[in-house]
């Protein structure tokens, strides 16, 4: 799907629009990159193919060593394997990261275990993972999280947790939900006559004139308990 934003909006603008993927982006560069010093050892478990490493250009810049693990083999992928059995030796890596992955795995415990395991004693993990989305990558979407379920899924794991922080709230999730509407609308069976004008009214009127205010709105809400996800950084003991 063409993205109106991308063609008319200043970059910057058009991130910070994407209500899905700004707060982890957002999170990552605040919490995770400026820890990362030359030489240290970073593991991006569930990375997703080149096109899909966002930030790993400024991971890079920081002179960390970036490795990348994802379950297909591809461009980018530095090793292939599963999230819940790791490739490598205990106490290997400075940080972890792993963004938008747990909702995936077919056991979210085994994981955090796996990702602990091959954190260096002071080592960090930043984890991001969805408590309200819709079902992708079917058919492995096989989980959304509370902030209650990761801490669980955290100490468990002999992890503690030092952050916890909600992708948005009320009105973000909202943004994001009606945006999505341009998505149902593309791939419904509508007579193109009907679609194509319903289709551009809604990325015209959900991608940007109500998302602008709704994300105004969304830094009233405190209580945070509508959100899109969760924000995790965990350390190692």
């Amino acid at each position: 799907m063409i993205s109106l934003g991308r063609l008319f909006l200043p970059r910057r603008w058009h991130e910070r629009l994407q209500v899905d993927r700004y707060p982890i982006l957002a999170f990552i560069r605040r919490e995770a990159i400026p820890r990362m010093r030359e030489g240290m050892k970073v593991l991006d478990a569930g990375s997703g193919r080149l096109p899909e490493q966002t930030l790993r250009g400024e991971i890079l810049a920081t002179g960390a060593v970036l490795h990348t693990l994802d379950f297909c083999p591809g461009e980018g992928v530095d090793f292939t394997g599963d999230v819940s059995a790791l490739p490598f030796e205990e106490a290997s890596y400075d940080i972890v990261l792993s963004t938008q992955v747990l909702e995936h795995v077919q056991d979210p415990q085994k994981v955090c275990s796996e990702m602990a395991r091959v954190l260096k004693p002071g080592g960090h993990l930043f984890l991001t993972t969805p408590q309200s989305s819709p079902i992708h990558n079917e058919p492995w979407n096989y989980f959304n999280f509370t902030h209650y379920g990761l801490t669980l899924l955290f100490e468990k794991a002999g992890l503690q947790v030092v952050k916890k922080e909600a992708q948005g709230g009320h009105f973000t999730q909202l943004a994001f939900q009606l945006h999505w509407t341009a998505r149902y609308l593309q791939t419904c069976d509508a007579p193109k006559v009907i679609k194509v004008p319903l289709l551009l009214a809604a990325k015209v009127l959900f991608g940007f004139v109500t998302k602008v205010p709704l994300l105004l709105l969304d830094r009233f809400d405190t209580k945070r308990l509508n959100t899109q996800g969760w924000n995790f950084h965990g350390t190692k003991p």
